[in-house]
Formats: C-alpha cells, sequence, structure tokens
C-alpha cells in the first residue's frame, strides 16, 4: 500500500489590513517630510526677506549720510512739514544743491533745487522717501522757501520713489547753537548740527526701528 506524502506549502503574503496599514504608515512619513522641508523653506525666505529689507534701509542711509555730509558751501535747507491735498509729508526743500541724490555725474546747474519727501501714502497709510530735482525758471525768486510755492513750481515734475513701505518715519534737528532738537529747520542761513532719522517698519508680526544721524557741515560765515 503506497503512502502519499503530502506537502504542506505555505503561501505567504500581505492581507488587505497589513497593505492599508503599511500605506498609512507611509503617509504620516511623508506628511511629516513635508512640514519639515516647508517649515525650513519658510525660515529661509523669511531670514532671506528681512535681510533684504534690511539691507536696503542700510542703503538708503548710507546715501543720506553721504549726501548730507558733502552738501556744498551755498546750499541753503529748510525742512518743515506740510500738506498738499491729502497727502500729509515732512519736505526737505534745499536750493543751490547740484549734485545732491542726482543719479548722474555730470555737472549741474548751481540754481538746483532739491525736494525731499517724507510721505504717507493715503491708500494704504504707507510712509515713502521720495525726491524731485530740478533747475528754476529764470523769474523764480531766489529767496523763495516757501515750501509750498516751490512746490507748485514743481508740480509738473514726477516724484521719484527711493524707497517705500515704513510704518512710520520722523525726522528731528539738533540746533548746534541752541544746543536741543528742534522738530522742523525753518532757517535757511544756518544748518543743523545733525539731522536724525528714525524709520519704524516691519515684516510679517516683526516691528523693527532704525535711527540714523547725520552730521552736516555749517555753512561757511555761519553758525551751526
Amino acid at each position: 500500500m503506497r503512502h502519499r506524502n503530502h506537502s504542506c506549502h505555505t503561501q505567504s503574503g500581505l492581507t488587505l489590513i497589513e497593505v492599508m496599514v503599511a500605506l498609512g504608515v507611509l503617509v504620516i512619513l511623508v506628511s511629516g517630510i513635508f512640514m519639515v522641508v516647508q517649515t525650513s523653506l519658510k525660515t529661509v525666505l523669511l531670514i532671506d526677506t528681512r535681510a533684504s529689507r534690511e539691507d536696503e534701509v542700510t542703503n538708503i542711509t548710507d546715501i543720506l549720510r553721504s549726501n548730507f555730509r558733502n552738501l556744498p558751501s551755498r546750499t541753503r535747507l529748510v525742512a518743515v512739514p506740510v500738506t498738499k491735498g491729502e497727502v500729509p509729508e515732512f519736505l526737505f526743500l534745499l536750493r543751490n544743491a547740484p549734485g545732491f541724490l542726482a543719479c548722474r555725474s555730470a555737472p549741474e546747474s548751481e540754481d538746483m533745487i532739491v525736494l525731499l519727501s517724507l510721505r504717507r501714502d493715503t491708500s494704504d497709510g504707507r510712509w515713502r522717501i521720495c525726491l524731485k530735482r530740478f533747475e528754476p525758471a529764470s523769474n523764480f525768486p531766489q529767496d523763495e522757501f516757501a515750501a509750498k510755492r516751490v512746490l507748485n513750481a514743481a508740480a509738473d515734475i514726477p516724484w521719484l520713489e527711493l524707497v517705500a513701505d515704513f510704518q512710520e518715519l520722523s525726522v528731528r534737528f539738533f540746533d548746534g547753537k541752541a544746543k536741543k532738537w528742534e522738530e522742523r529747520w525753518e532757517n535757511p542761513q544756518l544748518r543743523p548740527a545733525l539731522i536724525e532719522l528714525t524709520m519704524l517698519y516691519e515684516h510679517a508680526k516683526d516691528t523693527r526701528s532704525a535711527t540714523s544721524s547725520f552730521w552736516i557741515p555749517p555753512v561757511k560765515g555761519g553758525t551751526s
């Protein structure tokens, strides 16, 4: 009598439940990796944006410091708050200021007038620094320092935006003769010893403040 040997073959494989569990673990791992990468990218972008903004603030500060330090001896300066229409601004008016914040190194007329404006945009409430430069007409009074009249004379000249998107811009002037700070400067025959500019800006929820002081050479023959 023959005996048949029945060999038992064990079939290995994954059940549907095991496959679903494995897929669930894989999804969790991939999601975790994605979140880590996304967080890292956001951090890098945030650092890069902050660095760019701080570079922008540093650049405009260096430009202003250099130009005020090298004011020609004939240049006369007044700086007053003005409101033209619905635009509140603080206006620097410089007369006989060739080369001040010039984009080119070509010789300019000694009569060059420069308007430097710290102005708030009524649409978004943000402050910006803008510039106008022009040669006045021959009949424009040399002793005219009324800010609004000079603005009207330059009404057809567009503003050049130097830097923008500040929460607040403020400025004050140190009177070397009186030994005190002033909120405006109205005497074109003298110059302040220092100009202090404070810029408040933000990125995301981070608000930063940058304050810089600019030394100005005194008017020859005057006291400042």
